[in-house]
């Protein structure tokens, strides 16, 4: 899914959720008042500071959703992480807030008189919530937007603490003021928990924790089924605002030109981007050679500078050697393997002699396995 799209998609749901927690917060703090419902009232002003949170994800998606620049080559969606931190955070103190006014309550029970009507209010609160959380749920999973998730539970707090004032009321009106306290600080636990877990995986994905490992196995399966990798290591992953990064070192035939390694590659990303939607990114790092053996080859064999200096002193004096067009070099596990391109004019009986010469002068350093001649027109 594009950045723009995952953007719209956000701001629709948050939009919806701001539009309903006003309703509902004008509605709840109206018919509180009338009614003569303290816990009614306080849900109502609860739900009107929800409206904070959704101009938090809407701003985190708004800047988010910018492109990549100089200062942030990798984008912008540590905003979303810490969106959801925030959020994370928000859940755990409504949690605790909940909390302790349930042990106050228990600790000094007041008499109230809420009317009946007032649990209308206070189940149209928790139809509305649950249905913002349902809806907005599906949104965070189909964009994979952590943020949108912490928002999605968010809206489930609030259906929970409206069930909380559904039971007050009922317990208050039937003459059992203790139930009102105890379903609170229950909740409370329910939401602490929430926030927590929440605010945990925002805090992993600040450290970049790597993805889930059995989407890592997956992604590393799919990769492993192009029929031109031979294997995958290095295999690193991370999560920014739910979506994943991807990195790897994937070994392919040694003698592939760097044009076909290249488009090699890309097909590898193509497939994960559309195999995986949540993997946004994919880096992949083309390897002739096994890495547990790189250090020591790149310590030992001489860059091209050197070879090309080492060649010229072995053919002095060989006439064809004026006639290569080309020199290409092939790293392999302990040696180096040489190509050489030469004109097809030059496949005749008179040069025969000549190019032996440049094979056997070039297979003489040390360092040099193998060296094939080619003809071109």
């Amino acid at each position: 899914m594009e950045i723009e799209q995952r953007q719209k998609i956000t701001q629709r749901v948050t939009l919806t959720g701001a539009a309903v927690n006003c309703v509902l917060a004008i509605l709840q703090i109206s018919f509180g008042l009338l009614g003569k419902s303290q816990a009614l009232l306080a849900d109502g002003f609860h739900t009107l500071s929800d409206l904070s949170t959704d101009f938090i994800v809407l701003y985190a998606s708004r800047r988010a959703a910018k492109a990549a620049d100089d200062d942030h080559p990798y984008g912008h969606g540590r905003i979303e992480t810490l969106a959801s931190l925030m959020l994370g955070a928000i859940l755990l103190m409504v949690g605790v807030g909940i909390g302790i006014r349930g042990f106050e309550s228990m600790l000094n029970p007041q008499n109230v008189d809420p009317q009946a009507i007032t649990i209308v209010f206070a189940f149209l609160a928790i139809v509305a919530k649950e249905g913002l959380y349902q809806y907005t749920l599906r949104a965070a999973r189909a964009t994979h937007s952590s943020m949108l998730e912490a928002n999605a539970w968010h809206h489930r707090s609030d259906a929970l603490s409206s069930v909380v004032v559904v039971v007050g009321i009922s317990t208050q009106l039937l003459g059992v003021p203790y139930m009102d306290a105890l379903a609170a600080m229950i909740v409370a636990v329910m939401i602490s928990i929430m926030g927590f877990r929440l605010g945990r995986k925002a805090l992993h994905e600040l450290i970049d924790t790597g993805l889930d490992t059995n989407l890592v196995e997956e992604v590393r399966v799919a990769m492993l089924n192009h029929a031109s990798v031979v294997g995958i290591h290095n295999l690193r992953t991370r999560s920014m605002g739910g979506l994943g990064y991807i990195d790897a070192h994937i070994e392919v035939d040694s003698n592939l030109t760097v044009s076909e390694a290249h488009y090699i590659a890309h097909r590898i990303e193509h497939l994960v981007k559309k195999q995986f939607p949540k993997i946004i990114d994919v880096q992949i790092h083309i390897d002739p050679l096994d890495d547990t053996i790189k250090e020591s080859v790149l310590a030992k064999l001489p860059e091209r500078s050197t070879i090309e200096r080492d060649l010229e002193a072995a053919w002095d004096g060989i006439a064809e050697r004026t006639q290569i067009t080309q020199t290409r070099l092939h790293y392999l596990d302990r040696l180096i393997e040489i190509d050489l391109i030469l004109p097809a004019s030059m496949c005749s009986p008179e040069h025969k002699t000549g190019i032996a010469r440049l094979q056997s002068g070039a297979k003489n350093l040390e360092y040099v396995d193998k060296v094939n001649i080619y003809y071109v027109e």
